[in-house]
C-alpha cells in the first residue's frame, strides 16, 4: 500500500508538506511548482489519504448510530432510507441497532458516550427518558427522530395529528358515525398526537365522541388483534376503525376476519403509514401516508449540524408539514 512516505519520497520533500497540500492548508508556503509534483505523484502512484487516521486524528469516526424498535417493521424502511442516503452525501456512515438485538441493550448510548459514533439518532419510544436527558447533559449530539420529550428541542418529527384527522374525516365523509379508534401506547408522542387528530375529526364532522371507541394498543400485529376483538366484543360495535400503524391495522384486519365478517361489507379500515404490501393485501388497505423518507434524512441533516456546532442552543424541533390519503378498497360508504 502507496504511503505518504512513498510520495514524500519521490518527490523530495517532507511527508509533512505532502499532508499540508492534500488538506489544502493555506498558510502553506511553497513554490507552484512542488505543489505540482506532489499532485502528478498522488496520481502516479495512485495515493489513497487513510480517511480512518485522519478522523481519528480528528476525534471523529465519521459514523452516525441510529436506534429503531424492531427490524420487522416495515415503516422503518423508508426511514432508514431517508436517513442512509443523506448519510452517504456528508460524508458518513450509519449504524443501525434495534430494540431486540439480544446482548446489544443500550449499547447505543454507550458508543456514543465513548465517542465510538459521532451522533445518535433516536427513532423509538421505549428508550429511557432519563438516559436521553443525560445525553443532553453530557452535551453529547443526539436527535430525536418521529418522538418528542418536555424540555428537548432537537427532534424530528412528523404531523400526526394532521394524518390522525384526515384518516377519522375520511371515514366520516363516507356516512360512518359509530367510528372506532386504536391508538398507539398513549405514553408515546405519535400515539397521544394521532388520538387528537381522532378526536378533532370526529368534532369537524360533528360525531360525537364515545370513549368505548377507543381501545390503547402497542404498535403490534399482537396488539391491533387484541383490541379489535375487544371492539366487536360491543353491545354496538363500530362500522369503522382508524388503527394507529401498520401493524396495528393487520391485526385489525385479521380479527374481523377472524369473526367472519367482511371488510368493508361489514367494518371500514383505515391505516395510518404507506408501505408497499398494503396494495397487496386482501382487501387492498387504504392508509394515510406519512414522509417518512423525508423525516429520516432530515433528522441526518439536524443531526450534523449539531455535531459541527452549528446549530442556535434554543433552536426548535422540526415538523415535516405533509400526509396524504391512498384510497383503496378497505373502506367504504356506510350502508345502513
Amino acid at each position: 500500500m502507496v504511503t505518504l512516505k512513498d510520495v514524500a519520497k519521490l518527490v523530495g520533500v517532507h511527508p509533512s508538506v505532502v499532508s499540508r497540500v492534500i488538506n489544502n492548508d493555506g498558510n502553506l508556503k511553497i513554490k507552484e511548482e512542488t505543489r505540482k509534483r506532489i499532485q502528478q505523484a498522488i496520481e502516479e502512484l495512485n495515493y489513497r489519504p487513510n480517511l480512518s487516521a485522519r478522523n481519528l486524528k480528528n476525534s471523529e469516526t465519521k459514523m452516525l448510530g441510529m436506534v429503531i424498535p424492531d427490524f420487522s417493521n416495515p415503516v422503518y424502511a423508508s426511514i432508514i432510507h431517508g436517513a442512509e442516503d443523506q448519510a452517504a452525501l456528508e460524508g458518513y456512515n450509519l449504524l443501525l441497532y434495534s430494540m431486540k438485538q439480544k446482548g446489544l441493550e443500550k449499547n447505543y448510548f454507550s458508543h456514543l458516550m465513548e465517542n465510538r459514533i459521532d451522533g445518535l439518532l433516536i427513532a423509538n419510544s421505549e428508550s429511557d427518558d432519563k438516559e436521553i436527558l443525560n445525553l443532553k447533559k453530557e452535551k453529547k449530539p443526539f436527535v430525536l427522530v418521529n418522538r418528542f420529550i418536555t424540555g428537548i428541542s432537537n427532534h424530528v418529527i412528523l404531523d400526526d395529528e394532521l394524518g390522525g384527522k384526515l384518516a377519522t374525516k375520511h371515514l366520516a365523509q363516507l356516512g360512518h358515525k359509530r367510528i372506532a379508534h386504536i391508538t398507539g401506547p398513549l405514553f408515546t408522542g405519535t400515539g397521544i398526537k394521532r388520538f387528537q387528530g381522532y378526536r378533532e375529526g370526529l368534532k369537524e364532522e360533528e360525531i360525537n365522541f364515545i370513549s368505548s371507541y377507543v381501545q390503547e394498543s402497542e404498535y403490534t400485529i399482537e396488539g391491533g388483534y387484541r383490541s379489535m376483538q375487544a371492539l366487536l366484543d360491543l353491545s354496538t360495535p363500530p362500522t369503522a376503525v382508524f388503527a394507529s400503524n401498520i401493524m396495528v391495522s393487520l391485526g385489525a384486519m385479521k380479527a374481523i376476519q377472524d369473526r367472519g365478517l367482511s371488510i368493508p361489507r361489514d367494518i371500514s379500515i383505515i391505516g395510518f403509514h404507506e408501505v408497499d404490501f398494503a396494495s397487496s393485501l386482501s382487501p387492498s388497505l387504504t392508509t394515510i401516508k406519512m414522509p417518512l423518507y423525508e423525516m429520516g434524512s432530515e433528522s441526518v441533516k439536524k443531526l450534523i449540524t449539531i455535531i459541527q456546532g452549528r446549530e442556535e442552543e434554543n433552536e426548535l424541533g422540526l415538523i415535516i408539514s405533509g400526509a396524504s390519503l391512498v384510497v383503496r378498497d378497505s373502506t367504504s360508504p356506510f350502508l345502513s
